[in-house]
């Protein structure tokens, strides 16, 4: 594996320290190159990459790091070329945030393997694949949880909930996982709910209000829709709008600035918060130690937490 470590070297001042005859020494920064590929920069994923840029800096002032960035807005084959533009720069480590196409980003894990590379993926998979550490810092699952813990506290034994459910895409477990959260732990649970439509707004607005007009018209008892991020939700809030439906209660997820907008608006209901600086320190820590080596022979155990998340409402 490639190692480019190397220990901090004293570097000869070029002056005397006040005459005393002291030589001052001062130390040389160790650098370290983060490749960063995202599958999707929507607003909580842009909160993230900020939140790890700060703490980067902030948690490991000894290193000198620079990072590379790059966006696949949300398509797997561009986020396999990214992948192989980000190995071109021969990094210290790639952090993948595969939030699109599940197995498909195995070839890309592979190329970093055959490079000498570590890499880390952001969201499980479901295949064996090479790859060093995967952090996700909180359970996907759990923000469906929080989402129906919300229903829960609003629940009416009187009231029908016909219920839409818009998820990610296809290949993306972690908008499944956030679906299941919600639907195991209030649909299942309730015999006035039902599903009565769901579909794939991938993560964006456009995808999402499309849908939402659509349903809005063929099932017009639709009276909650749950969205797996924000942007979605404010596709579903754009549909409603138009069709002068307020009745419709409409749950997001990541409590971005749009979404928090909207939930204090009191266009969406809830929205479930990801304490993204929490998630962003222990990710960058994850980098740091897998640039270092310091992540060989850990295994590729997933990291899941609850801590990192909230329930963001208008009554606060």
């Amino acid at each position: 594996m490639k190692k480019r470590m190397a220990a901090l070297s004293l570097v000869l001042a070029a002056s005397m320290v006040l005459g005393t005859g002291v030589t001052a020494f001062a130390e040389e920064k160790t650098s370290l190159n983060i490749g960063m590929a995202w599958a999707i920069l929507d607003d909580g994923q842009t909160n993230l990459t900020n939140g790890i840029k700060a703490c980067l800096e902030q948690n490991h002032p000894d290193l000198e790091i620079e990072t590379t960035l790059t966006n696949a807005d949300g398509d797997i084959a561009t986020l396999i070329d990214d992948v192989e533009s980000q190995i071109a720069k021969n990094p210290d480590v790639i952090y993948i945030m595969n939030s699109v196409g599940d197995t498909g980003i195995v070839p890309a894990i592979e190329a970093c393997a055959e490079a000498g590379i570590p890499v880390g993926i952001g969201v499980a998979i479901d295949a064996e694949a090479p790859y060093t550490y995967l952090y996700e810092g909180f359970s996907q699952y759990a923000c469906g949880q929080m989402q129906a813990e919300y229903m829960e506290g609003i629940f009416d034994e009187g009231t029908e909930y016909k219920v839409g459910l818009i998820t990610g895409d296809a290949g993306n477990t972690a908008g499944q996982a956030r679906t299941e959260g919600f639907r195991e732990n209030f649909v299942d649970k309730h015999d006035n709910v039902e599903v009565v439509i769901e579909g794939e707004g991938n993560w964006n607005t456009d995808d999402s209000q499309s849908l939402a007009e659509d349903w809005l018209v063929a099932h017009p008892e639709i009276n909650l829709i749950a969205c797996v991020n924000d942007d979605e939700a404010q596709g579903v809030v754009n549909a409603c709008e138009a069709a002068g439906r307020d009745d419709v209660i409409i749950l997001g997820m990541d409590a971005s600035d749009v979404g928090k907008a909207n939930v204090d608006s009191g266009a969406q209901a809830a929205s479930v918060g990801i304490d993204f600086f929490g998630v962003a320190a222990a990710c960058a820590d994850a980098m740091v130690d897998a640039a270092q080596g310091k992540m060989e022979g850990t295994g590729n155990e997933v990291k899941l937490t609850t801590e990192n998340l909230f329930l963001y409402t208008k009554e606060g």
